[in-house]
């Protein structure tokens, strides 16, 4: 999906989801930083370096779906409010599963506030207070996972959590 010659990084430090994208940004060496949650399956088909040439500064999954195992109620309830959002309001929020954005506009907004409950929310109102332009991806997401993003228990989220530097055993850099 990604194209060849790309980046692949996993960072598994401790202190949350927003510190451990920081991180990645941080080691990244590329234009065009993609993050990429553990817990999703993508589902897509499209030329990376044609939508590369279009204009946007991030970008988002098209839709949210869960997979079977946890094809629950309130799952479907969350993705469908989600989908609307995005797809029929057009918001394109800045999500965890997969977003893309280019590397000037995440410098910008001085990437994931680690400091909050709800990390992805305020980088979106970021973007948007700096009237940056959001699209779509031809990309569907599939959760493998139950979501905690909206209970206050998230623990996921870097806030309150130590945030130490990496070590070197914790940053591991694929090519594709």
């Amino acid at each position: 999906m990604l194209p060849k010659g790309a980046e692949y990084i996993v960072v598994t430090t401790p202190g949350g989801a927003a510190h451990a994208k920081n991180i990645g940004a941080a080691v990244a060496k590329g234009d065009v930083l993609v993050f990429i949650d553990d817990d999703v399956q993508l589902v897509a088909r499209w030329a990376w370096d044609e939508w590369l040439q279009r204009d946007w500064d991030f970008a988002i999954a098209s839709t949210y779906w869960p997979s079977p195992p946890i094809n629950v109620f309130m799952m479907r309830v969350e993705s469908t409010m989600l989908n609307v959002l995005t797809c029929v309001f057009g918001y394109k929020m800045f999500m965890s599963g997969f977003a893309a954005v280019r590397r000037p506009v995440f410098e910008a907004v001085g990437g994931y506030n680690e400091n909050v409950l709800f990390e992805e929310h305020v980088i979106t109102l970021d973007f948007y207070r700096r009237r940056f332009r959001g699209a779509r991806l031809p990309v569907q997401v599939k959760m493998l996972r139950r979501w905690q993003g909206w209970a206050p228990h998230n623990n996921t989220t870097s806030r309150g959590k130590t945030h130490r530097p990496p070590t070197p055993d914790e940053i591991l850099v694929f090519q594709t």
